[in-house]
């Protein structure tokens, strides 16, 4: 069914209007359930029943929901991975927590259903702003700012449980948890681009590349700690690079944005806000955000998108990065100790969160371990200036917040990660451009017997077949045909294509292990239709022997 904007704001008005009503109803159907039997079953669907009938207006937000999987931002699992701002999870965590302690009384519920009532307001207003584009592109900023009127309400509403101010915010966060396709988060940013002024889409830009760079740190965190190997280590950041092509692809677009201000910005205070989301940004992947950007292009590739005018648009963008970059590297290093975790309690660069939905729920969860909530909104939390003690303080209580058996920590902070990230920024700003020498990948067709150079490795474990006789044959990784489309859809090939019935791709993590080290390396046996895309995707890189 078609949903209007129209019908969605008067919906969520009328929900912001019946404020106190729904959460007297949260707190009596679905907190002070001691005695009864629903906290006992945990079961989703009967939570879920009952606090959509705390709200009522039910069609319309299922209509939203329904238009938001069908723009293409259908949710890839449920679970721990998918990480989708969950009400129902909180109601369950909530039961989990008091039946380890005590349940509380009526005002520590009614304290706990304002946090419920905020979450799920904010997810409709999430998925509102990813309808602003439904009627045209001129209405965009217009229906922003209705979406700003109704964030304030709610705010007033459920103060102190204050998540975000600024619905630019929320665009961003809209798109936040793990999807089954990649290109309408481009589609997105095109319309961002084209929808309003660069005043008006600045703060958006800058809410991008710092939730990305919060998001890609923490990846790089827990798979350092996990595999007990330093953060650039060849090991680590293969894995790391490789999912993520379009997280890295997207920040490259938010950054150019904010460079470009930066470079024209003379007001000192609203400079150092810029380098600010600009450090935080880098900072996920200093040696390739900054040391080695001719290997951007072929690190963000997205082969489903490469020949559309979404791909040529992202590629127009990497070289106008390029040389905004080469610029203003200066200057940045310049402003760049003004945010030097040393000697300072709280650093953003120091979270890992996983992803920004953690965020929220650690917000929402900390009000029912304190009983309150601090005056500190997601914006607050990636400002590397102002209140330090405060965010100290909120981080260091979210680390201690309680996780089930075998949970992996949803938050940490620590100042020793934040000086590891920033060193490796200032050290990218601070590396001679001719630092690694250019390397090139060498691709030998099949039937052909064309030598390798002698200068040259073999890094035919790059390659990926579903022919289990090629990888024998060749020394390619044999991998089932489902994991490789699963790949080609998160864009971890260079190039890929499907050749007699059977798969062949090649993987990014080639880069990570030879060119971003200037090293030669050659591939061997690979299918016409992957050396053509080779050719097109990665011309400066790859030379076809013959």
């Amino acid at each position: 069914m078609n949903i209007g904007f129209g019908d969605v704001v008067t919906a969520v008005s009328q929900l912001l209007r019946r404020a106190p009503q729904i959460v007297d109803a949260i707190e009596a159907n679905l907190l002070n359930v001691r005695e009864r039997d629903l906290p006992r079953s945990r079961d989703r669907a009967r939570l879920g029943e009952a606090l959509s009938t705390c709200f009522g207006e039910r069609q319309v937000l299922e209509n939203l929901s329904a238009a938001h999987a069908r723009h293409g931002f259908e949710i890839a699992a449920r679970g721990e991975q998918a990480q989708e701002l969950d009400p129902i999870e909180l109601v369950a965590r909530a039961y989990d927590f008091w039946e380890h302690h005590r349940w509380p009384g009526r005002s520590g519920r009614l304290a706990y259903a304002r946090t419920l009532y905020a979450v799920h307001m904010i997810r409709q207003l999430e998925r509102l702003t990813m309808r602003i584009w439904d009627d045209g592109n001129e209405l965009a900023a217009e229906r922003l700012r209705e979406i700003q009127r109704l964030l304030d309400v709610l705010n007033a509403a459920a103060k102190p449980a204050v998540f975000v101010r600024d619905p630019r915010w929320l665009i961003q966060t809209a798109q936040g948890p793990l999807t089954r396709h990649l290109a309408p988060y481009f589609r997105v940013a095109e319309q961002i681009a084209e929808s309003f002024t660069a005043t008006e889409r600045l703060e958006i830009h800058k809410a991008g590349a710092k939730l990305a760079g919060g998001h890609l740190r923490s990846q790089l965190c827990y798979r350092s700690r996990e595999s007990g190997h330093g953060v650039d280590t060849p090991d680590v950041l293969m894995v790391t690079r490789n999912s993520n092509s379009m997280d890295v692809a997207l920040l490259v677009q938010d950054l150019i944005s904010i460079l470009e201000r930066y470079e024209i910005e003379e007001n000192d205070d609203a400079r150092l806000d810029l380098a600010d989301a600009i450090l935080q940004g880098v900072s996920a992947d200093p040696e390739l955000l900054l040391e080695r950007t001719d290997l951007l292009g072929p690190y963000t590739i997205i082969e489903e998108l490469f020949d559309t005018p979404l791909g040529e648009r992202h590629r127009a963008l990497v070289g106008r990065y390029r040389q905004l970059v080469g610029r203003l590297g200066d200057r940045l290093r310049k402003d760049a100790p003004t945010f030097d975790p040393s000697g300072v309690v709280y650093s953003p660069l120091g979270i890992a969160y996983g992803f920004c939905a953690d965020m929220f729920a650690n917000m929402a969860r900390a009000t029912l371990v304190s009983g309150r909530a601090r005056d500190l909104t997601l914006e607050d939390l990636f400002a590397s200036r102002g209140n330090l003690e405060t965010k100290q303080a909120l981080a260091s209580g979210w680390q201690q917040l309680p996780r089930r058996p075998g949970e992996r920590e949803h938050f940490t902070h620590s100042i020793e990660w934040a000086r590891q990230m920033f060193t490796r920024a200032i050290d990218a700003l601070d590396a001679p451009a001719n630092n690694i020498p250019p390397a090139r990948l060498f691709v030998i067709p099949e039937s052909c017997n064309a030598e390798p150079p002698a200068h040259a490795a073999l890094a035919q474990e790059h390659c990926v077949t579903s022919d289990l006789q090629r990888a024998l044959a060749t020394g390619a990784t044999a991998f089932p045909k489902s994991q490789i489309l699963l790949d080609r859809r998160e864009a971890r090939f260079l190039a890929s294509a499907e050749c007699g019935g059977t798969w062949f791709g090649i993987s990014k993590t080639v880069l990570t292990a030879y060119a971003s080290q200037g090293k030669n390396a050659y591939i061997k046996d690979v299918p016409p239709a992957v050396v053509d895309t080779l050719r097109a995707t990665c011309s400066g890189l790859v030379e076809v022997l013959s």
